[in-house]
């Protein structure tokens, strides 16, 4: 299906230049994406345009012409249980489950190749192109409730990847709030899937204890970034994105404010990449079986090309 307009031709949108290639990885995203809706409205799990992908719809009317990516919300209780049942619910000769992990699932277009230099040797990375979907978890709201509820979800977070930063901090006179024995049965489970469990279970139960969310990517990376009103996803809007409508919270403007100050300017990220290798149209189970590495990434510098 055809979800962007002139899909073949070149183009100046927003003063930059679009090539077709990349015009055409974003109808594959939008592929991706309409596979997740379909699921979502089959479940009533509701989901909302994230990131620059709900910047996109509420600004340009469709993708930031320079993003890298596609990306979704959905509070905690409904993204476990769509993590729950998407593996079933996938048309699996097209899509499947790239990443799961406890900050979010990435959905892959099985037609697509997505590669990184280092991805080639990383079998846990997803090799074609992707959309993500992030849960929104329990954040400090003020409240003694909301406060304890993030510190003890951060508290089993930390014990599974950061133990080590905990034990420094109690041993340093810093005191939590779960019983320490529990933390150390959290850090002694070892199975990925173990660990996905319980946090997953923990941050479901700790949820409705406050007022306001937050992404844990962005929490673990400074934890004075602002949190989100969940009154602001008290009902959801569509806004139009190329030739659909995509799901966003009611109050997005409080929601694109608070993440990107005055939302209206646009400012390029050039830190971002569609990766060293990007194809809408072979699939990356083909291209790991046919490509030659060394030819298309380079050779060492000490060994000479010819």
């Amino acid at each position: 299906m055809t979800f962007i307009k002139d899909l073949d031709q070149d183009e100046v949108r927003d003063g930059f230049f679009i090539q077709s290639d990349r015009k055409r990885i974003w109808n594959r995203w939008l592929e991706i994406w309409q596979e997740v809706d379909r699921i979502c409205r089959k479940h009533e799990i509701n989901y909302w345009a994230g990131d620059g992908t709900l910047l996109g719809a509420a600004r340009n009317g469709g993708f930031i012409p320079w993003d890298t990516d596609m990306s979704f919300y959905m509070m905690r209780p409904e993204f476990n249980r769509f993590c729950d049942i998407v593996a079933t619910e996938l048309n699996g000769e097209t899509f499947e489950i790239g990443i799961k992990i406890i900050s979010g699932i990435q959905i892959q277009h099985l037609q697509t190749t997505f590669l990184r230099s280092r991805d080639l040797t990383d079998k846990n990375m997803p090799k074609g192109l992707t959309i993500e979907i992030f849960p929104l978890d329990v954040a400090q709201d003020g409240t003694k409730a909301g406060s304890l509820a993030t510190i003890a979800f951060n508290e089993f977070f930390g014990a599974i990847h950061d133990y080590n930063s905990l034990v420094e901090y109690v041993e340093s006179g810093g005191t939590v709030v779960n019983d320490w024995s529990i933390i150390e049965k959290v850090h002694a489970l070892t199975d990925k899937d173990d660990q996905l469990k319980f946090l997953s279970i923990s941050a479901e139960k700790l949820f409705d204890l406050s007022s306001t969310v937050n992404l844990i990517k962005k929490f673990t990376r400074d934890r004075n970034v602002l949190p989100y009103q969940k009154s602001w996803f008290r009902e959801t809007i569509y806004l139009p994105f190329e030739s659909v409508e995509l799901p966003a919270p009611v109050d997005y403007d409080k929601l694109l404010t608070t993440c990107y100050g005055d939302w209206h300017k646009p400012v390029r990220n050039f830190n971002k990449d569609l990766g060293d290798i990007c194809s809408p149209d072979v699939p990356y189970k083909e291209f790991l079986e046919r490509v030659n590495p060394e030819l298309m990434l380079g050779k060492p510098e000490n060994e000479e090309a010819h």
